[in-house]
């Protein structure tokens, strides 16, 4: 990407517009002093950047910067801009214009585009600073600069390579947290200041209340019973205390009462009687106990009894049956018909009544087995009963125990609530102690009555609260200002590592420039002795770059002024051709050869005809025509990149024109060629 054209009106000295067409290879600006060869350079400056960088000082008596761009000469000019064109090597165009009112068109994307997609990264600024090769400003912007400005200068040159830098983000983060720190921090002296001044009239308040016996005496007590003033409501506020503990001794009046009529109960559980009588009634229990098990054994014993005797019943009434049977039979043929034993009638008939007999005791026993067992069970459950009875009796002794002791304890919680410290269980020191507290608010009533009196507690209190809310603030700011510096510190360990991690990365990048500012230092020779430069690096977090020759001698020192331009230009020239990030191939110079001897000058021009041959635009201001001459010869002038020659002057109106453009003609491609044989 080169520059097309370079279009001006009613800027700085050209008054009429002016249209400088730039050819893709070189052009070369000559003309006197004042004929706006560096005004050129200027409008492409302020076109991109809308300022020019040339200028350190912006303000001063009779106009700055800002009053002088545009034309302040004799007449009116009829516009006020400036233009300029660029060309991709595709073809592609745009236009950056720039009028009083500001950037017109930039067209698709700006700086954006002339950085290759860097422009994110980089800025109009640092675009233009290593474009723009001035005389004012090559040793200003190399030599002559600070250690950590030179590692800055080719950081911003190689900053589309090592990637985005985050230093000027941290360094606002941190800025941000240094100044609420400050704030921080003067708030907090603010709040210590007043907080001082409350003490002091909190203190003159006391004092002043000491002086009276009365006041000084109800203050005392107060302190003796480690009862400060209320910090809010003064005398009010102590009257409320004063009715919440009436309402607190009601309370334990209540308690201590509720003590007195528990004592009985616990003096009663908790003696060795009642004691006594528990083991008692556990060891009539126990025998109860014993009795029931035996009578449950005499109730199971009867129980089977019974059951045997009807079981006996059952075979008394077959066997009847059987009798009664045999005996309507009779003998057959003097045989028995139930066993068929042989029997006489006598015998026969004594065999039937000995049965009967037998028969007839029967009853007897069932009905005598039904009453051992109706009186077995009888005593079985008197004895139940007797051991439930027992019981019930040890479980309500139990129980009455254990609620004597409940309400004891709900008691002493009570107490413990209120901060009484009391034992429910001997509420005769109880009530000694409730006295105790009804004294202590018999004096503070007292206390009261004098300071209200007197209105030296509402003062007192008024500090007192305003010394409390600050105290309270205080911690607060406190905290918060311990916050800050923890921010802080945070931080400056983050733009630290930023810093740590872009200039290293940067000092490795460094590579891709150091040969070429060797070269270029060897090619431009601006000393006859010392012709090796050396470089190095320093600084994690500060980075620096030194230039030394030799012995490690200082080059800012050693060197005169010329020899310190002609090796600013080594590294400016370095530094320009080290922009990979950069789309835009064009270096401009601007009378760089004014304070070099010409030795040093025709070296600069061969360096100059060497970039160009690489296919860059090279855009050159000279004074002196005859160097003009030389610059037109020694640049290559091809046809695609051909060269062009302006020859700048000044109007009888002041204004700057083109006085004459003479194209350079290239050379011949066989201008020169071998003889060949006849």
């Amino acid at each position: 990407m080169r520059i097309e054209f370079v279009e001006i009106a009613g800027f700085r000295g050209f008054r009429e517009r002016t249209r400088f067409e730039l050819p893709a290879g070189f052009a070369v600006l000559t003309g006197h002093n004042g004929a706006g060869k560096s005004t050129v350079l200027d409008a492409i400056d302020f076109a991109l950047t809308g300022s020019i960088n040339k200028f350190t000082v912006r303000n001063a008596r009779g106009g700055g910067l800002e009053d002088h761009i545009w034309w302040i000469g004799g007449g009116q000019a009829k516009e006020h801009f400036v233009s300029i064109g660029f060309i991709t090597d595709d073809g592609k165009r745009f236009t950056v214009t720039r009028t009083r009112r500001g950037l017109v068109d930039q067209g698709p994307t700006g700086v954006d585009l002339l950085c290759g997609g860097a422009g994110g990264r980089v800025s109009a600024e640092t675009l233009m600073k290593t474009t723009l090769i001035r005389d004012e400003s090559i040793v200003r912007l190399s030599v002559d600069q600070s250690e950590q400005a030179r590692f800055e200068a080719v950081r911003e040159a190689i900053g589309g390579l090592v990637g985005p830098d985050f230093s000027e983000r941290t360094q606002e983060i941190l800025d941000a947290a240094v100044s609420a720190r400050d704030e921080q921090k003067r708030r907090l002296d603010n709040v210590q200041a007043e907080l001082g001044r409350a003490l002091s009239s909190l203190t003159e308040a006391r004092s002043a209340a000491e002086k009276s016996p009365d006041v000084a005496e109800a203050m005392k007590t107060l302190e003796d019973m480690k009862l400060s003033l209320p910090s809010e409501g003064g005398n009010d506020a102590l009257r409320q205390i004063v009715a919440e503990r009436r309402q607190r001794v009601a309370e334990l009046e209540r308690l201590i009462s509720r003590s007195f009529d528990l004592k009985s109960v616990l003096d009663r559980v908790r003696s060795s009687a009642w004691d006594e009588e528990l083991k008692a009634m556990d060891r009539e229990l126990a025998a109860a106990e014993e009795r029931a098990s035996l009578a449950e054994a005499g109730l199971e014993a009867a129980a089977r009894a019974l059951e045997a005797e009807r079981e006996s019943d059952t075979f008394a009434s077959h066997l009847a049956a059987l009798i009664d049977h045999g005996a309507h039979l009779g003998l057959q043929d003097g045989h028995c018909p139930l066993c068929d034993a042989v029997r006489s009638n006598d015998a026969f008939e004594a065999a039937l009544a000995a049965a009967r007999t037998k028969l007839a005791g029967r009853d007897e026993s069932l009905a005598q087995a039904t009453v051992a067992m109706q009186e077995a069970e009888r005593a079985f459950q008197a004895e139940r009963t007797q051991v439930d009875g027992l019981r019930i009796d040890i479980m309500g002794a139990q129980q009455q125990q254990a609620d004597a002791l409940k309400r004891l304890q709900d008691i002493t919680t009570l107490f413990e609530t209120f901060q009484f410290k009391a034992d429910p269980a001997q509420p005769e020191l109880a009530q000694i102690a409730l006295l105790d507290e009804q004294e202590e608010i018999a004096r503070i009533e007292r206390a009261l009555f004098i300071l209200e009196a007197s209105g030296a507690a509402d003062r007192v209190a008024t500090w007192q609260n305003r010394v409390n809310g600050l105290r309270g603030s205080l911690d607060a700011e406190s905290t918060k200002h311990a916050d800050a510096e923890r921010a802080v510190s945070k931080a400056r360990e983050i733009q630290t590592a930023a810093k740590t991690v872009a200039n290293q990365i940067s000092a490795e990048q460094f590579d891709t420039v150091m040969p070429l500012l060797q070269e270029l230092y060897r090619r431009l020779r601006p000393h006859s002795e010392w012709r090796e430069i050396e470089s190095d690096f320093g600084g994690k977090v500060r980075g620096t770059l030194n230039f030394t020759v030799g012995n490690g001698h200082n080059v800012q020192f050693l060197f005169s002024s010329g020899q310190r331009r002609a090796a600013g230009l080594a590294f400016l020239l370095s530094i320009h051709l080290s922009r990979r990030w950069c789309q835009w191939q064009t270096l401009l110079l601007d009378d760089p050869v004014q304070h070099i001897d010409d030795y040093r000058a025709l070296n600069l021009i061969e360096v100059l005809s060497a970039i160009r041959r690489t296919g860059r635009q090279v855009v050159v201001a000279v004074e002196n025509r005859a160097l003009a001459d030389v610059l037109c010869h020694k640049l290559r002038s091809t046809i695609t990149q051909p060269g062009r020659r302006f020859d700048l002057t000044m109007s009888t109106s002041g204004s700057g024109s083109i006085a004459e453009i003479s194209d350079i003609v290239p050379m011949p491609r066989e201008i020169l060629r071998p003889a060949q044989a006849s």
